[in-house]
């Protein structure tokens, strides 16, 4: 990556989690079993490890019984959609502190199936949200991404409407949970990333594939971003979008030539690099943050709060419970309308979605934003039997 390793003052995190029971979820994937592996090196009360992932979940259960002595923490098969499920894992284990890293990540399948990453991605973070409210979480630390930012596919939108009801949640007088959001670029090594990709490639002989030769990421590793969750999740006071440092962005494809060149290897000449457009709903260039944003430094210099506009909580929860109760009754392009209609900042990139945003009409009243589904639709389409009511927020 070309910088030096983070380095962290881990009593913080230690102090935190000694008394707590911390409920993980999506705790099977890669962010969520590394802080799984550090809440229990740090002794933590006990963790609850729940994913929907049956055989990548046992496998980290065995991983932490043949790593630890005597570790506290229980497994719990579940799906963060299931309502009724996740109710009665806060019933039995009351959880000081959640951290939410269930999620659908990859842009172009969710491009392709917008309704999942609806159902999942936001409808799972408000039903995980909305239980620590009521049942009195101290702590509720949403994982998110930069491809939240100025979003340009219905992942990133996904989670930039998560974060908004976060805040919203945060902004709300009553509540008395902390709700933070800590927001960063791809972690090398992650399922499903492109080194492990490359690796693969490499050894196959190649060619190793790049979508653009201008594409751009920022990375880190697993283990700094997931110390640097924990280290935000415990100095937040609540409603705070945390910002890592992630250093410069890496082109990918120096990223394939050096790792083409670390094989020992020659590239394009032992490995073929093959340029193959971008996918759906791709950037060239990712943000870690939006024009309206101002940084706040805090006293890590790795770790930046991001100030933010304020949100409606009853406005963006009525909006939310309409749009999730129309994933199973509308088609793709209207529900990717209807995200649009709460996330106007959201246009699509290189992707079938994007005739959406040529009849987008705005229209500010008190802050307000329409959408003309109709038109988009229609345009998308043709006539349609049955066209969505417009979402106003």
């Amino acid at each position: 990556m070309g910088r030096d390793a983070i380095s962290l003052d881990k009593d913080k995190i230690k102090e935190g989690v000694k008394s707590a029971v911390v409920l993980v979820t999506g705790a099977a994937g890669s962010i969520g079993s590394e802080i799984v592996r550090q809440l229990i090196s740090f002794k933590a009360k006990q963790v609850i490890l729940l994913d929907q992932a049956e055989s990548p979940l046992y496998d980290l259960q065995n991983e932490i019984i043949a790593a630890n002595n005597n570790p506290s923490f229980e497994v719990v098969i579940a799906s963060v959609t299931n309502k009724k499920k996740i109710r009665r894992v806060f019933e039995k284990y009351h959880p000081n502190i959640v951290f939410n890293a269930a999620a659908y990540k990859h842009v172009p399948l969710m491009e392709a199936f917008p309704g999942e990453a609806l159902r999942v991605n936001i409808g799972g973070t408000k039903i995980l949200a909305d239980l620590s409210v009521e049942f009195g979480v101290e702590k509720f630390v949403f994982i998110s991404t930069d491809k939240a930012v100025n979003p340009s596919n219905v992942m990133g939108a996904s989670k930039r409407l998560s974060e908004m009801y976060i805040q919203s949640l945060a902004q709300n007088n009553g509540i008395s949970t902390k709700f933070i959001t800590t927001r960063f670029g791809n972690v090398l090594g992650s399922n499903g990333s492109v080194v492990p990709l490359f690796k693969k490639q490499i050894e196959a002989g190649g060619p190793v594939t790049v979508t653009h030769k201008e594409i751009e990421r920022f990375f880190m590793t697993i283990p700094e971003a997931c110390q640097l969750v924990l280290e935000a999740g415990f100095m937040g006071k609540g409603g705070e979008i945390f910002i890592f440092d992630m250093g410069d962005p890496i082109k990918i494809i120096n990223l394939a030539e050096k790792m083409i060149s670390l094989s020992g290897l020659v590239p394009n000449k032992d490995i073929e690099i093959k340029v193959t457009g971008l996918r759906p709903g791709e950037k060239l260039y990712e943000e870690l943050m939006n024009g309206k944003e101002e940084l706040q430094p805090t006293y890590n210099d790795k770790i930046m709060i991001g100030k933010f506009e304020e949100h409606n909580y009853l406005k963006i929860n009525w909006a939310i419970i309409k749009l999730l109760n129309l994933v199973d009754e509308l088609e793709d392009s209207e529900l990717v309308a209807q995200l649009k209609a709460i996330v106007p900042e959201f246009v699509s990139k290189n992707s079938a979605h994007a005739v959406l945003d040529e009849v987008k009409e705005r229209k500010d009243i008190n802050g307000s934003r329409l959408y003309n589904t109709r038109k988009a639709i229609l345009a998308m389409n043709g006539k349609r039997k049955k066209i969505a009511s417009f979402l106003t927020i």
